[in-house]
Protein backbone atom coordinates (compact mmCIF):
# COMPACT_ATOMS: atom_id res chain seq x y z
CA UNK A 1 0.00 0.00 0.00
CA UNK A 2 3.05 2.22 0.33
CA UNK A 3 4.15 2.01 -2.88
CA UNK A 4 0.36 2.17 -4.51
CA UNK A 5 0.02 5.66 -2.22
CA UNK A 6 3.43 6.85 -3.22
CA UNK A 7 3.04 6.18 -6.45
CA UNK A 8 -0.28 7.80 -6.63
CA UNK A 9 0.24 11.28 -4.86
CA UNK A 10 0.74 13.45 -7.99
CA UNK A 11 -2.82 12.05 -9.30
CA UNK A 12 -4.32 13.17 -6.47
CA UNK A 13 -3.66 17.26 -7.33
CA UNK A 14 -5.29 16.65 -10.54
CA UNK A 15 -8.77 14.89 -9.39
CA UNK A 16 -11.80 16.50 -8.46
CA UNK A 17 -13.62 15.39 -5.70
CA UNK A 18 -16.95 15.12 -4.99
CA UNK A 19 -19.19 16.64 -2.61
CA UNK A 20 -21.75 14.47 -1.88
CA UNK A 21 -24.47 14.15 1.06
CA UNK A 22 -23.29 12.49 3.81
CA UNK A 23 -25.31 9.04 4.64
CA UNK A 24 -28.38 8.43 6.58
CA UNK A 25 -28.58 7.00 9.73
CA UNK A 26 -27.85 3.54 8.47
CA UNK A 27 -25.73 1.17 10.95
CA UNK A 28 -24.66 -0.28 8.18
CA UNK A 29 -21.81 2.21 7.04
CA UNK A 30 -19.88 2.29 10.23
CA UNK A 31 -20.17 -1.52 10.39
CA UNK A 32 -19.02 -2.09 7.05
CA UNK A 33 -15.82 0.20 6.75
CA UNK A 34 -12.18 -0.72 6.72
CA UNK A 35 -10.23 -2.56 3.85
CA UNK A 36 -11.34 -5.22 1.52
CA UNK A 37 -8.58 -7.10 -0.29
CA UNK A 38 -4.64 -6.43 0.27
CA UNK A 39 -2.35 -5.41 -2.93
CA UNK A 40 -5.66 -4.17 -4.92
CA UNK A 41 -9.05 -4.18 -3.10
CA UNK A 42 -11.43 -1.30 -2.00
CA UNK A 43 -11.70 0.48 1.07
CA UNK A 44 -15.23 1.60 2.37
CA UNK A 45 -15.33 4.65 4.91
CA UNK A 46 -17.80 5.57 7.29
CA UNK A 47 -18.98 8.76 5.52
CA UNK A 48 -20.19 6.70 2.34
CA UNK A 49 -17.43 7.52 0.34
CA UNK A 50 -14.87 4.70 -1.41
CA UNK A 51 -11.81 4.02 -2.51
CA UNK A 52 -10.62 1.49 -5.33
CA UNK A 53 -7.03 1.07 -5.50
CA UNK A 54 -4.52 -1.66 -7.65
CA UNK A 55 -1.63 -1.53 -9.42
CA UNK A 56 -0.85 1.65 -10.49
CA UNK A 57 -4.68 3.19 -10.03
CA UNK A 58 -6.75 4.68 -7.40
CA UNK A 59 -10.25 5.81 -7.99
CA UNK A 60 -12.58 7.08 -5.10
CA UNK A 61 -16.03 7.75 -5.41
CA UNK A 62 -19.26 7.50 -3.03
CA UNK A 63 -21.28 4.53 -2.06
CA UNK A 64 -24.61 4.02 -0.94
CA UNK A 65 -27.15 0.94 0.16
CA UNK A 66 -29.99 -0.17 -2.18
CA UNK A 67 -31.80 -2.97 -0.05
CA UNK A 68 -29.06 -5.44 0.73
CA UNK A 69 -27.11 -4.32 -2.32
CA UNK A 70 -23.88 -1.56 -2.67
CA UNK A 71 -24.66 1.00 -5.38
CA UNK A 72 -20.78 2.71 -6.25
CA UNK A 73 -20.30 5.64 -8.17
CA UNK A 74 -16.72 6.65 -8.97
CA UNK A 75 -15.47 10.55 -9.65
CA UNK A 76 -15.23 10.86 -13.07
CA UNK A 77 -12.22 12.89 -13.27
CA UNK A 78 -12.39 15.98 -16.13
CA UNK A 79 -10.98 14.99 -19.55
CA UNK A 80 -8.53 16.93 -19.66
CA UNK A 81 -6.59 19.85 -17.45
CA UNK A 82 -4.35 22.57 -18.81
CA UNK A 83 -2.64 24.59 -15.98
CA UNK A 84 0.41 27.47 -17.54
CA UNK A 85 2.86 29.78 -16.93
CA UNK A 86 4.53 32.79 -18.16
CA UNK A 87 8.25 31.47 -18.26
CA UNK A 88 10.62 34.41 -18.93
CA UNK A 89 13.56 31.92 -18.64
CA UNK A 90 12.51 30.13 -22.38
CA UNK A 91 12.15 33.77 -24.42
CA UNK A 92 9.45 33.53 -27.12
CA UNK A 93 9.54 30.00 -27.05
CA UNK A 94 6.49 27.43 -25.67
CA UNK A 95 7.23 24.25 -23.51
CA UNK A 96 4.96 21.64 -22.66
CA UNK A 97 5.00 18.17 -20.47
CA UNK A 98 2.25 16.10 -21.51
CA UNK A 99 1.18 13.79 -18.85
CA UNK A 100 -1.13 10.84 -19.04
CA UNK A 101 -1.04 11.09 -23.13
CA UNK A 102 0.44 8.06 -23.15
CA UNK A 103 -2.96 6.01 -21.65
CA UNK A 104 -5.13 6.62 -25.22
CA UNK A 105 -4.73 7.46 -28.61
CA UNK A 106 -4.16 11.76 -27.96
CA UNK A 107 -3.64 14.23 -30.24
CA UNK A 108 -2.77 18.22 -30.33
CA UNK A 109 -3.62 21.11 -32.41
CA UNK A 110 -1.79 24.47 -32.21
CA UNK A 111 -3.37 27.38 -34.00
CA UNK A 112 -4.33 26.50 -37.56
CA UNK A 113 -1.49 23.94 -38.35
CA UNK A 114 -2.17 20.31 -38.89
CA UNK A 115 -3.39 17.58 -36.06
CA UNK A 116 -0.48 16.13 -34.50
CA UNK A 117 -0.43 13.02 -32.20
CA UNK A 118 0.72 13.09 -29.34
CA UNK A 119 2.55 9.52 -29.68
CA UNK A 120 3.48 7.55 -32.56
CA UNK A 121 1.18 4.58 -33.26
CA UNK A 122 2.00 1.66 -30.99
CA UNK A 123 4.40 3.67 -28.89
CA UNK A 124 5.25 1.81 -25.73
CA UNK A 125 7.91 1.63 -23.32
CA UNK A 126 7.15 5.45 -21.84
CA UNK A 127 10.01 6.93 -19.32
CA UNK A 128 8.19 10.61 -18.65
CA UNK A 129 8.65 13.55 -18.25
CA UNK A 130 7.42 14.11 -21.53
CA UNK A 131 8.41 17.63 -22.50
CA UNK A 132 8.08 19.35 -25.61
CA UNK A 133 9.50 23.07 -26.95
CA UNK A 134 8.38 24.89 -29.67
CA UNK A 135 8.88 28.36 -31.00
CA UNK A 136 6.44 31.28 -30.18
CA UNK A 137 3.35 31.14 -28.45
CA UNK A 138 0.04 29.25 -29.22
CA UNK A 139 -2.95 31.02 -29.50
CA UNK A 140 -5.25 28.30 -29.54
CA UNK A 141 -4.83 24.97 -28.23
CA UNK A 142 -6.53 21.63 -29.27
CA UNK A 143 -6.80 18.59 -27.04
CA UNK A 144 -8.83 15.31 -28.16
CA UNK A 145 -8.64 11.79 -27.93
CA UNK A 146 -10.60 8.61 -29.77
CA UNK A 147 -13.09 7.01 -28.21
CA UNK A 148 -12.80 3.56 -27.07
CA UNK A 149 -16.75 2.15 -27.44
CA UNK A 150 -15.92 -0.36 -24.79
CA UNK A 151 -15.61 1.91 -22.14
CA UNK A 152 -17.40 5.06 -23.51
CA UNK A 153 -20.76 4.97 -25.04
CA UNK A 154 -22.48 8.41 -26.84
CA UNK A 155 -20.96 11.17 -28.24
CA UNK A 156 -18.87 12.35 -25.01
CA UNK A 157 -17.01 15.54 -25.36
CA UNK A 158 -13.28 14.68 -26.52
CA UNK A 159 -12.73 17.78 -28.04
CA UNK A 160 -11.69 20.77 -25.88
CA UNK A 161 -10.62 24.19 -27.00
CA UNK A 162 -8.34 27.07 -24.71
CA UNK A 163 -7.41 30.00 -26.14
CA UNK A 164 -3.93 31.60 -24.59
CA UNK A 165 -4.96 34.88 -24.44
CA UNK A 166 -2.74 35.83 -21.63
CA UNK A 167 0.61 34.65 -23.73
CA UNK A 168 1.48 31.89 -21.19
CA UNK A 169 4.43 29.50 -23.06
CA UNK A 170 4.96 27.43 -20.15
CA UNK A 171 2.06 24.53 -19.56
CA UNK A 172 1.61 21.42 -17.88
CA UNK A 173 -0.98 19.22 -19.72
CA UNK A 174 -3.23 16.21 -18.09
CA UNK A 175 -4.74 13.80 -19.72
CA UNK A 176 -6.98 11.10 -17.81
CA UNK A 177 -8.14 8.26 -19.92
CA UNK A 178 -11.61 7.00 -19.40
CA UNK A 179 -11.23 3.39 -17.52
CA UNK A 180 -13.35 0.56 -16.68
CA UNK A 181 -12.26 1.52 -12.96
CA UNK A 182 -14.34 4.95 -13.59
CA UNK A 183 -17.94 3.18 -14.28
CA UNK A 184 -20.67 2.52 -11.72
CA UNK A 185 -20.58 -0.72 -10.75
CA UNK A 186 -22.45 -2.68 -7.91
CA UNK A 187 -21.27 -5.26 -4.35
CA UNK A 188 -22.86 -6.85 -1.60
CA UNK A 189 -21.00 -8.49 1.20
CA UNK A 190 -21.81 -12.31 1.01
CA UNK A 191 -24.08 -14.13 2.85
CA UNK A 192 -21.75 -17.40 2.56
CA UNK A 193 -18.38 -15.85 3.45
CA UNK A 194 -18.95 -12.87 6.29
CA UNK A 195 -16.40 -10.31 5.88
CA UNK A 196 -16.04 -10.72 2.03
CA UNK A 197 -17.12 -8.05 -0.22
CA UNK A 198 -18.24 -9.47 -3.75
CA UNK A 199 -17.66 -6.87 -6.85
CA UNK A 200 -19.66 -6.58 -9.84
CA UNK A 201 -16.52 -5.61 -12.08
CA UNK A 202 -13.66 -6.28 -9.58
CA UNK A 203 -12.42 -9.19 -7.18
CA UNK A 204 -13.48 -12.04 -9.41
CA UNK A 205 -16.05 -14.98 -7.60
CA UNK A 206 -14.02 -14.94 -4.70
CA UNK A 207 -13.96 -11.12 -3.44
CA UNK A 208 -12.02 -9.14 -1.10
CA UNK A 209 -11.88 -10.06 2.49
CA UNK A 210 -11.97 -7.78 5.02
CA UNK A 211 -8.80 -7.31 6.96
CA UNK A 212 -9.49 -7.13 10.81
CA UNK A 213 -6.35 -5.37 11.41
CA UNK A 214 -5.00 -2.89 8.97
CA UNK A 215 -1.64 -1.29 9.97
CA UNK A 216 -2.18 1.36 7.12
CA UNK A 217 -5.62 2.64 8.17
CA UNK A 218 -4.36 6.00 9.07
CA UNK A 219 -2.16 6.04 5.62
CA UNK A 220 -5.11 5.41 3.99
CA UNK A 221 -7.64 7.70 5.63
CA UNK A 222 -4.20 10.31 5.30
CA UNK A 223 -4.75 9.72 1.65
CA UNK A 224 -8.61 10.49 1.32
CA UNK A 225 -8.00 13.84 3.26
CA UNK A 226 -5.83 14.92 0.74
CA UNK A 227 -8.04 13.87 -2.34
CA UNK A 228 -10.95 15.56 -0.46
CA UNK A 229 -8.75 18.93 -0.72
CA UNK A 230 -8.08 18.34 -4.05
CA UNK A 231 -10.68 20.10 -5.62
CA UNK A 232 -9.88 23.37 -4.21
CA UNK A 233 -6.24 22.63 -5.01
CA UNK A 234 -7.54 22.23 -8.75
CA UNK A 235 -8.57 25.62 -8.85
CA UNK A 236 -5.51 27.13 -7.73
CA UNK A 237 -1.61 27.36 -8.62
CA UNK A 238 -0.46 23.75 -8.92
CA UNK A 239 3.36 24.30 -8.13
CA UNK A 240 5.97 22.25 -10.38
CA UNK A 241 10.06 22.47 -10.20
CA UNK A 242 11.42 22.77 -14.00
CA UNK A 243 11.23 18.96 -14.20
CA UNK A 244 7.19 19.27 -13.37
CA UNK A 245 7.32 17.59 -10.42
CA UNK A 246 4.44 18.63 -8.39
CA UNK A 247 5.07 20.08 -4.88
CA UNK A 248 2.90 21.16 -1.82
CA UNK A 249 4.92 23.52 -0.56
CA UNK A 250 5.02 25.75 2.37
CA UNK A 251 4.59 29.03 0.71
CA UNK A 252 5.89 31.03 4.28
CA UNK A 253 9.53 29.36 3.16
CA UNK A 254 9.52 31.02 -0.59
CA UNK A 255 10.05 34.35 -1.62
CA UNK A 256 9.09 35.26 -5.20
CA UNK A 257 11.31 36.37 -7.66
CA UNK A 258 10.11 39.03 -10.20
CA UNK A 259 12.78 38.55 -12.72
CA UNK A 260 12.43 35.17 -13.21
CA UNK A 261 8.67 34.27 -11.91
CA UNK A 262 9.39 32.16 -9.87
CA UNK A 263 9.38 31.20 -5.90
CA UNK A 264 12.61 30.83 -4.37
CA UNK A 265 13.32 28.81 -1.23
CA UNK A 266 14.80 30.72 1.25
CA UNK A 267 17.21 27.64 1.92
CA UNK A 268 18.65 27.48 -1.69
CA UNK A 269 21.96 28.06 -1.25
CA UNK A 270 22.55 25.38 1.61
CA UNK A 271 21.09 22.72 -0.10
CA UNK A 272 22.83 23.52 -3.83
CA UNK A 273 24.92 20.48 -3.38
CA UNK A 274 22.58 18.14 -2.38
CA UNK A 275 20.20 18.95 -5.46
CA UNK A 276 22.97 18.56 -7.79
CA UNK A 277 22.57 15.04 -7.40
CA UNK A 278 18.63 14.69 -7.05
CA UNK A 279 17.83 17.57 -9.65
CA UNK A 280 14.01 16.01 -9.87
CA UNK A 281 13.37 16.88 -6.46
CA UNK A 282 14.19 19.71 -6.35
CA UNK A 283 11.70 21.87 -4.72
CA UNK A 284 14.10 25.13 -4.16
CA UNK A 285 13.02 27.06 -7.73
CA UNK A 286 9.18 26.67 -8.32
CA UNK A 287 6.92 28.02 -10.42
CA UNK A 288 3.08 28.52 -10.07
CA UNK A 289 0.61 26.88 -12.90
CA UNK A 290 -2.62 28.59 -12.79
CA UNK A 291 -5.52 26.37 -14.57
CA UNK A 292 -7.10 27.38 -17.88
CA UNK A 293 -10.69 27.03 -18.59
CA UNK A 294 -11.72 25.23 -21.82
CA UNK A 295 -13.46 28.43 -24.66
CA UNK A 296 -15.78 24.87 -25.57
CA UNK A 297 -16.08 20.93 -25.53
CA UNK A 298 -17.14 19.46 -27.96
CA UNK A 299 -17.58 15.40 -29.83
CA UNK A 300 -15.19 14.69 -32.72
CA UNK A 301 -15.53 11.52 -34.53
CA UNK A 302 -11.71 11.38 -34.71
CA UNK A 303 -10.38 8.72 -36.87
CA UNK A 304 -6.43 9.51 -37.39
CA UNK A 305 -4.69 7.61 -40.07
CA UNK A 306 -0.97 6.56 -40.27
CA UNK A 307 0.20 9.45 -42.30
CA UNK A 308 -0.42 12.24 -39.35
CA UNK A 309 2.76 13.35 -37.42
CA UNK A 310 3.62 12.59 -34.03
CA UNK A 311 5.27 14.92 -31.46
CA UNK A 312 7.18 11.55 -29.41
CA UNK A 313 8.21 8.60 -30.89
CA UNK A 314 9.02 5.86 -28.31
CA UNK A 315 8.86 2.06 -28.66
CA UNK A 316 11.30 -1.24 -26.77
CA UNK A 317 12.96 -3.53 -28.38
CA UNK A 318 14.57 -2.63 -32.27
CA UNK A 319 14.37 1.43 -33.07
CA UNK A 320 14.83 1.90 -29.39
CA UNK A 321 17.81 4.01 -30.04
CA UNK A 322 15.46 6.57 -31.75
CA UNK A 323 12.91 7.05 -28.57
CA UNK A 324 12.64 9.83 -26.70
CA UNK A 325 14.41 10.70 -23.97
CA UNK A 326 14.04 13.59 -21.40
CA UNK A 327 17.36 15.79 -21.21
CA UNK A 328 16.49 18.11 -18.89
CA UNK A 329 18.07 16.52 -16.18
CA UNK A 330 21.95 17.85 -16.18
CA UNK A 331 25.07 16.21 -14.76
CA UNK A 332 27.30 17.42 -12.01
CA UNK A 333 29.12 20.37 -12.91
CA UNK A 334 26.89 21.41 -15.86
CA UNK A 335 24.44 24.39 -15.20
CA UNK A 336 21.57 23.50 -13.89
CA UNK A 337 19.70 26.50 -14.44
CA UNK A 338 20.31 27.46 -18.00
CA UNK A 339 17.80 26.74 -20.87
CA UNK A 340 16.21 23.77 -21.45
CA UNK A 341 17.29 21.66 -24.47
CA UNK A 342 14.93 22.25 -27.63
CA UNK A 343 12.81 19.06 -28.62
CA UNK A 344 12.49 18.33 -32.26
CA UNK A 345 9.71 19.32 -34.32
CA UNK A 346 6.70 16.81 -35.10
CA UNK A 347 7.77 14.00 -37.59
CA UNK A 348 5.87 12.18 -39.93
CA UNK A 349 5.44 8.29 -39.11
Amino acid sequence: MKSLINLCAVALIFSSASQGQAPGKDPRYKQYAGRYGNSNGICLFEDGKFMLYGYATIVFGSYSFDKDLLRFKPDKPERFAVYAHKNPAIGDSTRINFAGFERGETFVQFNKEPLNRVFNRDANCFDAPFVYQRPGRPEDILLTQTIDGHIEEGKPENSWHYKNDKGYNDFLMVYNSPSRENQDFAGEISNKEPGVLLLSNFGGDKGYSRQETDREWNDILQMKKEYEGSGARAANPVYANRHYKIFSPDLSQYAFDEKTQQLISRSAAENEAYFRKNQYNDDRYLKAYVLLQPISKAYTDQTAGDDIPFIFFTVCGEGSEKSYRYTGITREGEDNNGPIPTTTAPVSQ
